[in-house]
């Protein structure tokens, strides 16, 4: 029933007043089409609170008219002023929250926080973090916190108003406050609920953000939060309140209500074409556990394994990987999809173990095992590229093998890979680390895997095969594992091993001090071998240079590729995904083999700025051919040539600037006035010419130089 006016007047002038219950109906009432007269009952209402010295229903009460009514901030600060004219302290609040606020709604909402602040609340602040409000000054508008970490500190009001959160004792850090032992308890043996505790606290997150609120604080280190999460995500995975996204950098989300896996479900599921989104509604079906599908399942599951493992046909077999897991762990085959077929080219591709690499953790050994029941031929794929894999890959799939029955095969083809010394760092610490089967096969002995890790150690290796380099670097330093390869050792076999550490560029000076030490104190009769080293010169690589202006222009394009070629092929292959069907989509096809060349460009160009030095070719020496000199050449016929032999990235044909990678500077490197050299023609062909002079940079040349 809608509010009368005798009504009104009758709560007006009782002992309570209810201000909340009165706006409430006013809402009604403008639902109702009558603005007027809420308004003007809104008024009276504010007016009586007033009089009656009731300031906080009062403040309420023209809040709800100045939203109503589209006041500005500046007449809604004045009129406060005014309702709290008969508090100074509270008037001290006003300015405060007005401030800096962009509307009267969000002016409003800070100067409710501000009047609500109190002493020995708990709070907290992006910058300062957890805290404890020690006082509260209107007089000179500061509120004083103590903060865990910071000690204590003075906010200004305007600034504790936006950046000052008061906690409810049902946040997190408040929590961790109030009972600390049931919190480290819950963090302990309960991480799923810290998790549900921090989204009630800070609302949707994404892990990276979730991240931060717990490391370090509650978490020290990145090892602990992975060892954390993993503990939470298998409980959470399971809550059909919580909604865990596809991609990392999406939110997490509690649920007011569990999600239905009905048939409408599976309708919209059937329909999803984001790949992440579809793997996730998978992910999200298994963790379901159904006992069995129903029809509608199966063909709505099948119709998206079809079309992922189609979609990964477009140089994407990772989702064609991760498909055929999930068909065999739901017992659903995709869509019109041969799997022996698909898992047979897997194991066939070049890239197999870039893309194992790239598999979840979880999936990786799924996958193999998959791919090694498929058919013999993959079977026989997965041992001869046992050397192509890394570290964990490896130790999945020989797991497989020996799991299967094809330890023999196994063990055979390894033989073979030690024999011709054609081991990868992942297979060599797989060999090392796993003596007893090792011995059992037979490989090779202690001495000889030495030699080869000391070979492997100083070859040039990046990602996974870089990370079991330096697992083999740490195997071959550990005291007790070098104890045990110089025990196998014969006399002159110790001597060579002491002598390759003395020569091998694969450890620095220090580093390879530190060895020989650990090597000399097993074997003191060693010591003279590095004796004799201790005043070898070291072989140092020539230095790669190149001048100053080459090397800027060759910066200036890695940074176009980087910040402007990169971000724009990006936009290019979302736009080429929103076309639909990827299998018939040759903008997105062409648009991902850009990004792959884009990719290998910036790398190669990366390192070689990395490599190559830049320099002005000053006080370089010009008595003989070579960089930063000039080269005159007469030829049998009479015909003269000038060249100017500069850096690797230097070449200009005007000036007859050549780089010192050329056929022709390097023929003439060298040499002086007088001499006959050969240097290559056009045709391929090599012709002698005399060397007339070797002189200077010419004043053309430097000017290019500069320019």
């Amino acid at each position: 029933m809608a509010l009368t006016e005798e009504q009104l007047l009758t709560q007006l002038e009782s002992q309570t007043i209810p201000c909340a219950d009165l706006l409430e109906q006013f809402d009604t009432l403008c639902a109702d089409g009558k603005d007027i007269r809420a308004i003007e009952w809104a008024e009276l209402l504010k007016d009586t609170l007033i009089d009656r010295k009731i300031l906080d229903e009062a403040v309420a009460a023209y809040e709800w008219l100045a939203l109503r009514q589209g006041t500005s901030p500046a007449i809604a600060q004045k009129e406060l002023l005014h309702i709290l004219s008969t508090s100074r302290k509270e008037q001290k609040f006003i300015e405060p929250a007005f401030e800096k606020a962009s509307s009267t709604e969000e002016a409003f909402s800070r100067l409710r926080h501000l009047r609500a602040m109190k002493k020995d609340m708990l709070c907290y602040n992006k910058t300062w973090g957890f805290g404890i409000i020690k006082r509260v000054d209107p007089f000179y508008q500061k509120v004083e916190v103590a903060f865990e970490k910071k000690g204590d500190h003075e906010l200004a009001f305007s600034y504790a108003a936006a950046a000052l959160e008061v906690l409810t004792d049902g946040h997190l850090m408040a929590i961790r406050h109030n009972k600390p032992e049931e919190f480290i308890q819950m963090m302990n043996e309960n991480p799923a609920e810290i998790i549900r505790i921090t989204l009630r606290s800070y609302g949707p997150l994404s892990l990276n953000l979730i991240q931060d609120h717990l490391v370090p604080d509650l978490l020290a280190t990145e090892a602990d939060w992975k060892k954390f999460w993993d503990a939470a995500r298998k409980d959470l995975k399971n809550d059909p309140l919580i909604e865990i996204p596809s991609k990392r950098t999406d939110p997490l989300r509690l649920r007011r209500k569990a999600k239905a896996y009905d048939q409408v479900w599976f309708e919209k599921f059937k329909n999803k074409r984001d790949m992440p989104a579809v793997f996730q509604g998978l992910e999200e079906i298994l963790a379901q556990k159904f006992q069995t599908l129903e029809p509608y399942m199966k063909e709505a599951v099948a119709n998206r394994l079809a079309f992922a493992v189609k979609g990964g046909s477009l140089n994407q077999p990772g989702w064609i990987a991760q498909a055929l897991v999930y068909a065999e762990q739901l017992g659903v085959e995709p869509e019109g999809v041969d799997c022996v077929a698909e898992l047979t080219k897997l194991a066939q591709r070049d890239n197999l173990p870039a893309l194992l690499e790239e598999l979840p953790a979880r999936f990786m050994q799924a996958f193999i095992n998959r791919l090694f029941t498929a058919s013999e031929t993959a079977r026989s794929f997965l041992l001869r590229r046992l050397p192509e894999f890394g570290t964990t890959a490896l130790n999945e799939t020989v797991d497989a093998l020996i799991r299967n029955g094809a330890e023999t095969e196994l063990a055979e083809q390894i033989r073979d890979t030690v024999r011709r010394r054609a081991c990868s760092p992942a297979l060599l610490l797989w060999i090392l680390r796993n003596e007893e089967r090792s011995a059992s096969w037979q490989l090779t002995n202690k001495a000889d895997l030495a030699f080869q890790t000391i070979e492997l150690i100083e070859q040039e290796h990046g990602g996974a095969a870089l990370r079991a380099q330096n697992q083999l670097r740490e195997q071959i330093e550990d005291a007790d594992s070098l104890k045990s390869i110089l025990a196998a050792m014969s006399d002159s076999q110790r001597r060579d091993f002491m002598r390759r550490i003395s020569e091998s560029p694969a450890w620095s000076k220090l580093d390879r001090q530190s060895l020989q030490a650990k090597v000399i104190k097993l074997c003191p009769d060693l010591h003279e071998i590095v004796l004799r080293k201790t005043n070898a010169a070291p072989k140092e690589k020539p230095q790669r240079i190149t001048s100053k202006r080459s090397y800027q222009a060759r910066k200036d394009h890695f940074e176009h590729i980087i910040k402007k070629e990169i971000p724009e092929n990006s936009k290019e292959i979302e736009l080429a995904r929103s076309y639909g069907d990827l299998r018939e989509n040759s903008e997105f096809k062409f648009a991902k083999e850009k990004q792959r060349l884009l990719g290998q460009q910036a790398e190669e160009l990366q390192k070689a700025l990395d490599e190559v030095k830049p320099t002005d070719f000053k006080d370089f020496p010009c008595d003989v051919a070579g960089i930063a000199a000039g080269v005159e050449l007469v030829y049998a016929d009479g015909s003269r040539e000038t060249y100017y032999i500069l850096g690797e990235w230097d070449q200009d044909e005007v000036l007859h600037i050549i780089s010192s990678q050329t056929g022709m500077a390097q023929a003439l490197t060298g040499a002086k006035a007088g001499d006959r050299v050969k240097v290559p023609t056009a045709s391929g062909e090599a012709v002698e010419a005399a060397v007339a002079a070797v002189i200077p940079l010419s004043e053309d040349i430097k000017n290019w130089l500069n320019g």
